[in-house]
């Protein structure tokens, strides 16, 4: 109960209920809009690919937990195992998607079940450093489509404003984090001091510094190790495209689909990710916005709903994985 005497959980229920339905009336005025039947027959037409598209993106979560351990050996010599690495991120992307909390779920699980292997400072500090080079890498994604955008003929007055604040925010982006890793300001540290006073823990502030000192370090490691990490961040994208190209060739009418068309598609995706990541599954959004670039780059839009469509299935069974896992890996720590 809270001090009015209601209870605080039926007010998180109803806000989740709200995007529930939000997201149902998005879902449902898209598919409607693109054509029912039309969706069909395209998601029909994936078949048996899907199998070859859940395999694609279980090579990108693979490939995100790959560089998960490359980072955490600056901090370990050892570093994270791959095998406890990648059931981390699989159980952490479901808990992300499946809840409000979005990146406040998902990387806290990381941390908690990366420290079955490795300490606490070195889960902590590799997940926030590979955070800062997969941020980086969609930055360079988000730019990659805007030009691409920009270069098609007839594109609306809103798209444009959208392309140049997105170009805007990358810069400010970049000079914030050149300013910061060459003055290295104590944000972080302090922050948790402040942090460490208020829950009572000073002892925890320690934890604070040591990440804060982790990410400024980034700088100093060896050339070998940051082209790694940044490889497989991009190929991690270079596997989302090849799944966008993949399911829009395989649709009715597709087989003329470019790769810069499947690009544009891929970033429209990172883009509602990154923006709506609150929202479980973006339910609704992402059919709505794949839809509508691809109405609007000559794909129709029916492609569009049914490729958002067939991600979500996707996404749904590498999820059920994660839960399993995360489910397997309560069991193992009740029976200790």
């Amino acid at each position: 109960m809270t001090e009015s005497g209601s209870p605080a959980r039926p007010r998180v229920s109803l806000v989740s209920l709200t995007v529930l339905l939000l997201g149902v009336v998005l879902l449902v005025a898209s598919i409607r809009q693109a054509g029912a039947s039309s969706i069909l027959d395209s998601i029909r037409s994936v078949g048996l690919w899907l199998a070859v598209v859940v395999l694609l993106g279980a090579a990108r979560m693979a490939v995100r937990a790959r560089a998960w351990t490359i980072c955490s050996r600056a901090e370990h010599p050892e570093g994270l195992p791959f095998g406890a690495a990648f059931g981390a991120v699989l159980a952490a992307d479901a808990l992300g998607n499946l809840t409000p909390l979005g990146l406040l779920a998902s990387e806290p699980t990381k941390i908690m079940l990366a420290r079955r292997h490795v300490s606490t400072a070195v889960s902590l500090s590799s997940v926030a450093v590979e955070n800062g080079f997969y941020t980086a890498s969609v930055l360079a994604m988000l730019l990659g489509g805007v030009w691409v955008l920009l270069q098609r003929a007839h594109v609306p007055p809103v798209i444009e404003q959208m392309g140049e604040a997105i170009v805007g925010a990358s810069a400010i982006a970049g000079l914030l984090a050149f300013w910061m890793f060459r003055t290295r300001p104590a944000l972080l540290s302090r922050a948790g001091h402040v942090l460490a006073r208020l829950i009572g823990r000073p002892g925890s502030a320690a934890t604070f510094d040591a990440l804060e000192r982790s990410v400024y370090d980034v700088v100093l490691w060896p050339a070998s190790r940051l082209a790694k990490v940044l490889a497989w961040e991009g190929v991690f994208h270079a596997l989302a495209v090849l799944e966008v190209w993949l399911i829009l060739r395989v649709m009715p009418g597709g087989g003329a689909t470019s790769v810069p068309e499947a690009f544009l598609m891929e970033t429209t995706g990172r883009f509602i990710t990154v923006a709506f990541k609150f929202v479980p599954y973006r339910l609704g959004i992402d059919e709505l916005g794949s839809g509508s670039v691809a109405q609007l780059i000559g794909l129709g839009s029916s492609s569009g709903v049914a490729l958002a469509l067939v991600r979500r299935v996707r996404i749904l069974l590498l999820n059920a994985v994660g839960i399993i896992l995360l489910a397997r890996d309560r069991a193992t720590l009740n029976d200790r």
